[in-house]
């Protein structure tokens, strides 16, 4: 599976414009965070070209939110946006701060232990990813 340099996207989001919920937002939620998605991957792309779009879209499938015909009608830029609005969800349930104060001894014990997503590494560099698997 793909891995998705998000350094630079967590820095400069935040995450919680793209993955709040209805008690953050009020009624308007879903549109608000979908919009803010879309302009959010205007600028980040975490899916640059067909193989990264195909392999997102064969990730998708088994999470069981969408029929496979579904998901071969979504347009690129859907892809990217719904990305986007993935990882910052995922962010948001892990670690919820921005990257400075991530608490990455907590993370590991957190999601080895089932309590939030596992989607998230440091390299030797410093640098975040969000790994794309089940």
């Amino acid at each position: 599976m793909m891995d998705i340099d998000v350094t630079d996207f967590l820095a400069s989001t935040d995450c919680s414009m793209l993955s709040g919920s209805v008690a953050e937002f009020g009624p308007n939620a879903g549109r608000i965070t979908w919009s803010n998605s879309i302009e959010a991957s205007k600028e980040f792309n975490p899916l640059p070209d067909g193989d990264a779009l195909q392999e997102f879209r064969e990730w998708l499938k088994p999470w069981g939110g969408w029929a496979e015909e579904e998901i071969a009608a979504m347009s690129d830029d859907h892809l990217r946006a719904l990305c986007a609005q993935w990882i910052a969800g995922d962010w948001r349930e892990c670690f919820d701060c921005d990257p400075d104060g991530a608490d990455w001894s907590e993370y590991e014990t957190r999601a080895s232990e089932g309590q939030c997503p596992s989607s998230f590494y440091r390299d030797d560099t410093g640098r975040i990813f969000w790994d794309m698997t089940h």
